[in-house]
């Protein structure tokens, strides 16, 4: 068997299916806190093309879709605003409702396991809050240096700096301007 068709064959199993559209929205909501690293806009970019194939080749319920993407909305939006879980509540509400209408009901060969929609149900929202959360956390700490420290000190340019540009000064990007 050639490697392509047992890639098809892996893109008509549903659960796998279900599997790499989750990964590829968790690899998404990653690089959107975390931009610049690469490694998971590279990942979200495979995953997701990878279940955008295998969704066309199922017969998938576009509503149930929708409600998958919108629970990584209502997660990614439970950090940005004061909600007190509700957003997050809906998050699950919306993943298991999208999960189990992914596929449709009437075909019991081509649905997502319910014990792999509990079990990812429950490392996305772990992922939510240990990651993404730790992630958002470190926006708002304070420099490790003090910014007149650095000045004069001898850092990579990131940027081209003409008039403004970014360094790295230690493992810290800092806004910098030129003498010339």
């Amino acid at each position: 068997m050639q490697l392509v068709d047992l890639l098809w064959q892996l893109l008509i199993n549903p659960n796998i299916v279900y599997l790499l559209l989750v990964a590829g929205l968790l690899c998404l909501a990653l690089a959107i806190t975390t931009p610049g690293s690469g490694a998971p806009e590279v990942g979200a970019a495979i995953f997701l093309t990878l279940a955008v194939l295998g969704l066309f080749q199922l017969p998938t319920n576009i509503f149930g879709l929708a409600l998958i993407v919108l629970s990584f909305i209502l997660f990614m939006l439970d950090f940005q605003w004061t909600s007190h879980g509700a957003l997050t509540v809906g998050g699950i509400v919306t993943l298991v409702g999208g999960s189990l209408m992914l596929f449709g009901f009437n075909v019991e060969s081509v649905r997502v396991s319910f014990w792999l929609i509990g079990l990812t149900v429950i490392i996305t929202v772990g992922f939510f809050t240990f990651i993404v959360g730790a992630a958002l956390a470190t926006r708002h700490l304070p420099p490790k240096q003090n910014p007149d420290s650095v000045v004069g000190t001898m850092g990579e340019a990131k940027t081209d700096i003409l008039n403004e540009g970014t360094v790295q000064v230690g493992n810290e990007l800092w806004s910098a301007e030129s003498d010339e």
